[in-house]
């Protein structure tokens, strides 16, 4: 489904985009359509016989065409003016495509990011039940239930335990995307794409020998904000059944604002990752130079954002159509099978999850081939010596596209030469060495 994801992403996008602007002109024709027949058919009518009914029936009919014009004419703007971003985010489908077809073990990343996350979570309860019994137990008198009080310093480790939960599955987290991102800045970045080689060992060896501490440092952001979520709902829970509307309607607007902002700082850290991946650059300043990127780019962002997420998403849907198939094709042949139809919900909810899993990964490679794309234009001009790093279809997208397709034409043809060259120099050494060995033997 990840590699065929590049070759209907045009089809899908596009055909959407038809659908939707078609759609919208022939609603707003037949509502008007609409409208001057009911309007004709009551001016008709002598003013002193209309029903009220009627007259109201045909204004909401112009309000409805009114809104429905307006809308129509908003969409085909939009549509219009965000043409060639949309075939930017196609065509970074299809780099991603490219870039995933020379390193399919990247797809596997989320496996080894599972492993890790259950490793440290059986850890995490173990040290859970330790501290749950590390006091002096006690036999309550009346039911004989066995309670433990807790000392003075276990109770302050329970929040050092849950600040590490939070922390280290971030930073396992963090740690995939950083992979990722150093596995695609690679491949964006070598030239001569024909001999490139799978770089996730290298860029797990970058990972731990120079940017440990900024994953560490972006983790911790996150985890700032997900211990006040934590706490917010715990209030919210002791809360529960309160009748006091204010209160509840409050925490679950502090909520919604720390879920919104705990999503956006998740963004800018994940685009502050690519960043580090491409110049090596410590968390801060590279999170300052992924928000300027971004707020500069915002119209390609706002098009991967919409396009992309989309179609990611009818990826997932056909994961769980192709599942649910499946199932229903082995369970409808079993007459013993009486009734299986929450099996195969369950079934289809774990497949969307797995499929979310491993197109996350697509998703990571189309930001940073978005981020990689930005920078090899800010530092590149596709001039003589200055030539962009991107693939000849990228190079479409960039201001000065046929002199960068020029210079990349010459510069191919140039290497061809000195190629050629190098080859007829070597035949013309050998047949002088042949010759030599001829007249020695004389």
């Amino acid at each position: 489904m990840v590699f065929l994801i590049r070759f209907v992403a045009s089809i899908v996008v596009w055909l959407i985009l038809a659908l939707s602007a078609g759609g919208s002109i022939a609603a707003t024709v037949v509502l008007w359509w609409n409208y001057g027949k009911r309007k004709s058919a009551l001016d008709q009518i002598p003013e002193e016989e209309q029903v009220q009914s009627q007259q109201q029936n045909v204004t909401a009919f112009l309000v409805y065409s009114i809104i429905a014009s307006v809308f129509t004419i908003i969409l085909l703007l939009i549509i219009i003016v965000m043409r060639k971003r949309i075939a930017f985010t196609i065509e970074l489908f299809h780099q991603a495509g490219k870039a995933l077809s020379h390193m399919p073990l990247l797809l596997i990343q989320p496996l080894w990011t599972f492993i890790m996350l259950i490793l440290f979570m059986a850890y995490w309860c173990v040290v859970l039940v330790h501290m749950s019994t590390a006091g002096k137990p006690k036999v309550h008198p009346v039911t004989g239930f066995v309670s433990y009080e807790d000392p003075e310093p276990v109770k302050y480790f329970w929040w050092y335990h849950l600040v590490g939960l939070f922390w280290t599955c971030e930073f396992i987290l963090a740690c995939q995307q950083f992979v990722v991102a150093s596995c695609i800045t690679e491949w964006y970045f070598t030239r001569d794409k024909q001999y490139f080689r799978s770089p996730i060992l290298k860029s797990v060896g970058r990972l731990i020998s120079y940017h440990l501490g900024s994953i560490v440092l972006g983790a911790f952001i996150i985890t700032l904000v997900k211990i006040p979520r934590a706490i917010l709902a715990y209030i919210q829970l002791k809360f529960k059944d309160s009748t006091s509307t204010c209160v509840q309607w409050m925490l679950k607007c502090l909520s919604c604002c720390l879920w919104c902002f705990e999503k956006c700082l998740k963004y800018l850290n994940e685009n502050a990752y690519i960043i580090i991946a491409i110049e090596g650059s410590n968390f801060c300043s590279s999170a300052q130079r992924a928000f300027i990127t971004l707020v500069s780019n915002a119209l390609r962002v706002a098009a991967i954002n919409c396009v992309g997420d989309f179609v990611l998403f009818l990826g997932k849907l056909a994961v769980v159509t192709i599942t649910a198939f499946i199932g229903l094709a082995i369970f409808g042949n079993k007459d013993n099978a009486l009734f299986y139809a929450v099996p195969m919900l369950l079934v289809c909810i774990l497949a969307f999850y797995i499929a979310d899993c491993f197109l996350l990964i697509y998703q990571m490679s189309i930001d940073t081939l978005l981020l990689c794309f930005c920078e090899d234009a800010r530092v590149n001009d596709g001039s003589p010596g200055k030539e962009y790093f991107m693939d000849r279809d990228l190079m479409e997208f960039v201001s000065n596209s046929s002199d960068a397709l020029d210079n990349l034409d010459r510069k191919r043809r140039s290497d061809r030469v000195i190629a050629s060259n190098d080859v007829e120099l070597d035949q013309a050494d050998d047949r002088e060495i042949g010759r030599a060995s001829c007249r020695e033997r004389v």
